[in-house]
Parts: structure tokens; sequence; C-alpha cells
């Protein structure tokens, strides 16, 4: 039997917003893997799937903004991508997951595939006294920065903790139910949070920064077992560059990263965040790996290098969706 999958982190909005058809099919020979159908073919019934906002990116962009002051230029761009979730949503094409009961169904198959939203990057919330606003029009899960960092936190391109806004940030996220991801963060960013909050915490697209050590943008064995004693969650990052260096990325480099951070956070808090064609194609994915229904490779492969034996039995349907299902019931409202 097949499994079924949670993806853990997907651009689906900022693709439809930059020109993509994202109720269209996949032709095999697309330079791109990621449409809504494709995702239905691989068997994802839940996907993260992303408001992700471009500090200082292309004016012509959708997602754009000028810089962390710009308050209202990052509000309406993530505000296009929220609109563009709830417009899926009305076109049956989705449902967004708001609630435990939501995510059951999803889970099931009973109707569309299920969207949690996830925040990539806090600057369209323009002050922390608007996160129950956000909350109200679906927001679950919020990562404080992206790359570039934000005015509530330091990213893993822009050093710095936690400003004292950020502070407050992270108080009114607690206050409102809303997870915690903490792929983007600076080493910095990423302590303070930890100091801030005692909640659970996940790392949405993160890879084993030991396998990668030039690379900033991966969590350190000190960061996933700081993960660990939050009983949170880690997903695999298909990105061929957080994968492999100076070549392409292969299903054998998938499992180097899914072991590494299992051996140390536990086969029970890992599974997929695949990041698909987020702004790169198909070209930029493991040879292996070229669209969502090739994701079952993936657990073949894990399965072949024993995966099993850190994570017990029925590991495959924790790795698949069951383990980030976990994260997200103790998180949702009823």
């Amino acid at each position: 039997m097949r499994e079924h999958w949670i993806d853990g982190h997907l651009d689906l909005a900022y693709l439809a917003v930059n020109g993509r058809d994202m109720r269209a099919g996949v032709p095999d020979d697309a330079p791109h893997a990621l449409t809504l159908p494709a995702l239905r073919e691989g068997g994802v019934r839940v996907a993260l799937g992303t408001i992700f906002t471009e500090l200082g990116g292309p004016a012509t962009e959708a997602v754009a903004y000028r810089d962390s002051d710009d308050l209202d230029g990052a509000h309406r761009a993530g505000l296009v991508q929220l609109e563009w979730y709830e417009a899926m949503e009305r076109a049956g094409e989705v449902a967004i997951v708001r609630t435990r009961g939501d995510l059951a169904r999803a889970l099931r198959g009973d109707g569309p595939m299920g969207v949690v939203i996830l925040m990539e990057c806090a600057d369209p919330i323009r002050s922390p006294d608007e996160v129950a606003w956000w909350v109200a029009r679906g927001l679950r899960v919020v990562g404080l920065s992206w790359g570039h960092g934000s005015r509530y936190a330091g990213g893993n391109a822009r050093v710095g903790g936690l400003s004292p806004i950020g502070r407050r940030m992270v108080e009114a996220l607690d206050a409102a139910g809303v997870l915690h991801d903490a792929s983007h963060l600076s080493r910095a960013a990423f302590d303070d949070l930890f100091a801030a909050t005692s909640t659970r915490v996940i790392a949405s697209h993160s890879n084993a920064q030991a396998l990668l050590p030039a690379s900033e943008r991966h969590l350190t064995d000190a960061q996933i077992a700081a993960i660990r004693e939050r009983d949170g969650w880690i997903g695999l990052n298909l990105y061929g560059r957080f994968l492999a260096d100076g070549r392409r990325a292969t299903l054998e480099d998938c499992v180097a990263h899914a072991l590494h951070v299992a051996r140390i956070v536990g086969g029970g808090r890992v599974g997929l965040g695949s990041d698909l064609d987020g702004g790169f194609g198909r070209e930029s994915l493991p040879a292996e790996i070229q669209s969502p229904a090739q994701y079952a490779r993936l657990l073949d492969a894990l399965e072949g290098a024993g995966f099993a034996h850190l994570a017990g039995e029925g590991w495959r349907r924790g790795y698949a969706h069951a383990n980030l299902a976990r994260v997200l019931e103790a998180s949702l409202p009823a």
C-alpha cells in the first residue's frame, strides 16, 4: 500500500502569484515539478503551504517588498498569497487546515488536499498586535525570518538575534498557539528563540550542517538536539545545493542527511519538507526524485539503509506523514 504524505514546506502561493498555473498538470518535459495535480498524483494529502515574501526583491515581483521598514509593502506581499489560498479553497482545490478536525479529514482523503499556512518570514505581520488577525485568516506556523532577515530576527544570511519587537512577536505567537519554524534563523536568532519560548519548534525544510560544513543554511548537531528536546520535527529539503556540494544531488545524499538528522533527533521526529522547486527547477532536484509521484523512492532508499532500526515499526507511515501530523495535532486548535 502506497503511503500518503505531508510535505512540510511548499511555496505554492509564491509560484502561483509569479505566474505558474498551479491547477495544470505537469508534462514530462516541463522544467518544473510542482502543481496541485502533481501533488495529488504523488499522494500528498497535506502540505505546509508558505506565504513567502522577499525582502529587497525585484519590484516587479508580487512577493517583494523594499525593506523591513516597509510595513505596508510586506503586508501586501503576504496578503496576496493568503488570498490565493483562500481563492483555491473556494474553488475546491485545497482546504485550509485551521483545526485538528480539518487535519484529520485531509489525512483521510476526505475532500481536497489540506494546506497548513506557514509564513516564511514574519515581516507581513506589521506588529505583534496583528497576529490574531492573521491567525483568524488561517495562519498556523511562522518562521520569524527568511535568510535575509526581518525586523524581528536575523536570518541565515544576515547575522543578529531577536530584536526587541521580535521578542514581543514570540510572545504574541505563543499566546495565539502558533507553531515556530526555525529553518531560516541565524545561529543567534535560533538560540534567542529557544530562550524566549518553551513551546515546540520545527525546522520545516533543513538538512544537516555536519554534511555540508560551509553552509549556514543548515542545522548544527546542537540545534538538531535542541529541537529534539522540544519534541519538534525536521523536514528534509530536496534542493540539490542543500544536499551535495559541486555536483548533482542523488537519492544517496537524501538518505545521508535523513539518517544523520534522525540519529540525533530520533526517527519519530523527521519527515519531508521538500521545498520542491520553490524558485528552482527540476535540474536542481535529486536525479531520482523529479516529482511528488517519486517521493516513495525516498522511503525505499531509507529502508535499504536500515532506517527502521532508528524509528521502529511503522516508520514508513511516520516518515511520510504521521510524525509531522503528531506535532500539528498538538499545536492546532480543537
